[in-house]
């Protein structure tokens, strides 16, 4: 789906049309939920852009490869469902078409924020920042991006002219002396620093003269001197290296954080190391407050866990209650089967409360707890056990517990009338990105014309209502008792 102004639908499949108003830039936002896109869209055009929002990767390659329409800037998420990824989308489309791009995702994972870096460097921005920083950003790319085209003239013409480059050395020493990130430029060879730039200079509070009589290790703390020696030295052999949080020492002794990058180059056949250094005080205090409210969320979740542990544990208790008091056995029964999907799910959360986990369930440990607490219904019937260690979502565990609830309260009632020595086996493996769940008895056995899609009881219905909900499938083998073989496909926990 495509975000634009009003045309007809036929239209609008041959060509994006947009209404620049007074050249007003033009966002392209992809973004795969749509409220989020609905939202972020109203707050840029209040803020004096236009917008195309495009909710997949293939729509915004289209976008942009479409010669009706203009693309600004693009807004990137990283996330874009069915095993899209915005990184690799991204490249894609940048490498035909030299247009700014940021990343806007809610991700603040360090691997996450590395994997963009070598992709664009226009910015990585976190969701819920707000517009003002959206905004601000924004501005930023396109300021980034008209200085890099800039530069990318002034190199192509003074290529082919002499007196050119000797403008484009005074513009450098113009960006070195004016930049707002620390620069050092040190002998390749010994580490002697040979120029320094004023922003550096003002953050550290050395002179220049001073600067230029010490070696890179020291302006290294003092307790890290010997370490910063070990990084020039991975410096010189790799020629680039990058450190994201690195102490350097002030004149007044204060501990400065900072992130470090240096590499080696070519100047007139010499090798030059450069320095960028970025004061990162400001970003480890933002990061401090991320952090925090992360640890708060996780808490909050953890106690959420344990209160709805509790409360499936009262429920439990309530129906074990009235059961003890009923002498109908008609309500015992069927109190009984509502306790047994009751403490399936109950299993469920203290199992995650247990494990410290919100996304992720083994099916493994969770199924021997459902099996386990079943093994009171007859004491004549043995259950063999055959599961591997499998992780999935939590909603996908909780309806693989009540099919096997269901599955087998049904043959312990049903499938052994004059047998006093039942057998079940239960078997739960992965196979080619689908789960198989196998479950079989030495019973009687079904009727031959079974058809599940044609049965009234509820407990059978109900398992093939939830292997639907799986998008799996359901089969009835006749023979010595019964085998049901269920399949459905594998999710891993990330792709819920």
């Amino acid at each position: 789906m495509i975000d634009t102004v009003s045309e007809p639908k036929t239209a609008q499949r041959d060509s994006i049309k947009i209404i620049n108003d007074n050249d007003k830039k033009v966002i392209l936002l992809v973004e795969d939920e749509a409220l989020i896109a609905m939202t972020e869209s109203m707050e840029l055009k209040k803020y004096g852009y236009n917008v195309i929002h495009v909710l997949n990767g293939h729509k915004a390659i289209e976008a942009v490869n479409n010669t009706n329409t203009t693309i600004d800037i693009i807004l990137m998420d990283i996330n874009l469902g069915n095993n899209l990824d915005g990184t690799e989308i991204a490249k894609i489309i940048l490498k035909d078409h030299d247009i700014p791009l940021l990343f806007l995702s809610s991700h603040t994972e360090r691997a996450i924020v590395d994997k963009t870096e070598n992709i664009t460097f226009y910015g990585y921005v976190v969701k819920d920042s707000g517009i003002i920083v959206l905004d601000a950003s924004i501005k930023m790319a396109f300021r980034l991006h008209e200085a890099y085209l800039n530069l990318k003239k002034q190199k192509i013409e003074t290529d082919n002219n002499k007196k050119e480059l000797q403008i484009f050395e005074k513009r450098y020493r113009r960006l070195f002396e004016a930049a707002k990130d620390g620069i050092l430029i040190l002998n390749a060879d010994n580490g002697m620093i040979v120029d320094v730039n004023p922003f550096l200079i003002n953050l550290l509070g050395f002179s220049k003269q001073q600067f230029l009589s010490k070696h890179i290790w020291d302006i290294s703390t003092r307790d890290n001197m010997e370490y910063a020696k070990e990084l020039f030295k991975e410096l010189q052999e790799r020629e680039y290296v990058r450190y994201e949080d690195l102490p350097l020492e002030a004149y007044d002794g204060r501990q400065i954080h900072v992130e470090f990058v240096s590499n080696v180059y070519m100047v007139d056949n010499e090798r030059v190391i450069q320095c960028n250094i970025r004061d990162i005080a400001d970003r480890i205090k933002y990061e401090k407050v991320l952090t925090d409210g992360i640890d708060k969320k996780d808490a909050m979740l953890k106690e959420m866990q344990h209160r709805t542990k509790n409360s499936f544990s009262m429920i439990t208790s309530l129906i074990h209650i009235r059961s003890g008091v009923t002498n109908s056995q008609e309500t015992k029964d069927t109190l009984e089967d509502l306790s047994l999907r009751v403490k399936a799910i109950s299993d469920l959360y203290s199992l995650l409360y247990e494990t410290e986990s919100f996304y992720e369930v083994q099916l493994k440990t969770y199924c021997h707890k459902v099996i386990d607490s079943m093994l009171n219904l007859s004491k004549y019937i043995e259950i063999d056990k055959e599961i591997e260690d499998i992780k999935v979502p939590p909603t996908n565990a909780a309806i693989v517990g009540l099919i096997i609830v269901e599955l087998l309260s049904n043959i312990i009632k049903y499938a052994f009338p004059d047998s006093l020595n039942g057998k079940i086996s239960i078997e739960l493996k992965l196979i080619n990105s689908q789960i198989v769940l196998v479950i079989e008895d030495n019973g009687i056995g079904m009727p031959k014309d079974f058809d599940i899609n044609m049965i009234t009881n509820l407990g059978l219905h109900l398992v093939n209502l939830m292997v639907s909900q799986l998008d799996g499938t359901i089969r009835f083998v006749p023979g010595k008792g019964t085998k049901i073989i269920i399949e459905f496909p594998f999710i891993h926990p990330t792709q819920e």
